[in-house]
């Protein structure tokens, strides 16, 4: 009916009243449902997709599968598995803190995709697993978030940003990358003898092959591209490789231009304060009184010139964990642990400790102070109980922490390879994963 047909004049004001309240509710519902799902991320315009901490309260953040420690946040897209973000937060009590996802090209730059395009759910759900720290001198909140969960699913796979945001404050605290990939690929590498003589005996190459088997891909040169790491350090990482050449469903990554060649750097070495009661290696003493816990670190000195040696690590990463008490995320402490390196002079560069506790950046809490009076570099750093991988590393201009410097390099060394195979169609709207592949070095397999 239209309602100029309506004879009556009242009748006909209250029909037109009733259907510009129905369009507005709409716009409502609408201008609600694209601020839900929109892909602008407003709030987090400030942020690069990096693993970051925007607080310095936030400590101990550990982000893996779900009680498998030192693996990697790396995932299959139905696996059923999940992922488990922890950190503590230093001020201790409650804070009304939620997480988001947020879809990343390969290049981790936000994605163009709507939220309802990767997610099932909604982002700004609260973080509600905490605890109270016990059994320790310093008070603090430990959160824990594990996703997917009820409330949030990815839908499809991609390089992925967790933000952890303050909703009091309306500001992030932290930022976590994650991967969830496809497996619709097999890619494979091969460890060869480096082409640059140079460093024949300090450096480990890899080539790459990759098997598109059932895969249909038009243009595997333009649409395939992949990034290789070294023990999960994305700051030195190897970025947007394009195969050269294939043959039949083979592809082959032997670009003459870019090698993938890294400094293979020595094992690592280790601060294990997982017990308060005894010393372990490396530790030269514990001192606790009624106020904290100071533990030092046996004098380091560089490695540079001596000769390889196989000891075990852990590549580089760190648990928490606490072997005095149970449940190590609330029962540990907070303790001074303080590091030493021995020179014969100082660098004109900057001297940090390096790992993947301080995500393989110059964090100025890590960054160790000449002492002209002792000849020696020293550092006090307050860690949380727990067992952790580092090296000392030189500052260059690049902003990249040189290890090799210190530490030395020598091709024998054990290090893990994540190949990260990514494909954008010519008409696709994002880059999927396709692959993620972990190989270990192994010398006796380098031809």
């Amino acid at each position: 009916m239209l309602i100029w047909a309506i004879k009556c004049p009242f009748l006909r004001l209250i029909f037109v009243l009733n259907l510009a309240m129905t369009l507005y509710q709409k716009l409502l519902f609408c201008g609600a449902f694209l601020l839900l799902s929109g892909g602008s991320y407003a709030q987090f315009d400030n942020i690069n997709a990096e693993n970051e901490i925007y607080a310095d309260y936030i400590e101990s953040v550990q982000f893996n599968h779900n009680n498998v420690q030192l693996s990697m946040p790396i995932i299959d897209l139905n696996s059923g598995g999940r992922l488990r973000l922890q950190f503590d937060d230093r001020e201790g009590g409650f804070k009304n803190y939620t997480y988001h996802l947020i879809h990343c090209d390969k290049d981790w730059n936000y994605s163009n995709l709507d939220e309802i395009e990767y997610i099932d759910g909604f982002n700004g759900e609260e973080v509600d697993e905490f605890g109270f720290s016990v059994n320790s001198y310093s008070e603090y909140t430990n959160y824990q978030v594990v996703i997917p969960n009820d409330d949030i699913r990815w839908t499809i796979s991609g390089n992925y940003l967790l933000v952890i945001y303050d909703s009091d404050l309306e500001l992030p605290i932290l930022s976590r990358r994650f991967i969830v990939t496809e497996n619709a690929v097999s890619v494979g590498a091969t460890f060869v003898k480096p082409r640059n003589l140079a460093t024949l005996r300090t450096h480990q190459e890899l080539e790459i092959l990759l098997n598109l088997g059932d895969f249909r891909v038009f243009r595997p040169q333009e649409e395939i591209f992949v990034t290789v790491m070294q023990n999960g350090n994305d700051n030195n990482a190897f970025n947007n490789l394009q195969s050269n050449f294939s043959r039949g469903d083979i592809l082959h990554f032997q670009n003459f231009n870019q090698q993938v060649s890294f400094a293979a750097l020595k094992e690592f070495r280790a601060c294990d304060i997982r017990t308060l009661n005894s010393r372990t290696e490396n530790v030269i003493s514990i001192d606790r009184d009624d106020i904290k816990s100071t533990v030092i670190m046996d004098l380091g000195k560089k490695r540079s010139n001596k000769n390889f040696q196989t000891e075990p690590d852990a590549n580089g990463g760190y648990v928490i964990d606490n072997n005095d008490f149970d449940n190590g995320e609330i029962s540990s402490e907070y303790v001074d642990v303080i590091f030493s390196l021995e020179v014969d002079r100082p660098y004109l560069e900057e001297i940090y400790l390096v790992g993947s506790f301080c995500d393989w950046k110059p964090r100025e809490k890590f960054k160790l102070e000449w002492n002209a009076e002792r000849n020696i570099y020293l550092k006090k750093v307050s860690l949380k109980q727990g067992y952790y991988d580092y090296m000392f590393g030189v500052l260059k201009s690049d902003g990249i922490l040189e290890m090799a410097d210190i530490e030395g390099s020598w091709y024998e060394t054990e290090n893990d390879y994540q190949i990260i195979t990514y494909y954008r169609g010519m008409t696709s709207e994002y880059d999927r994963v396709i692959d993620v592949n972990v190989i270990t070095s192994n010398p006796n397999g380098i031809r």
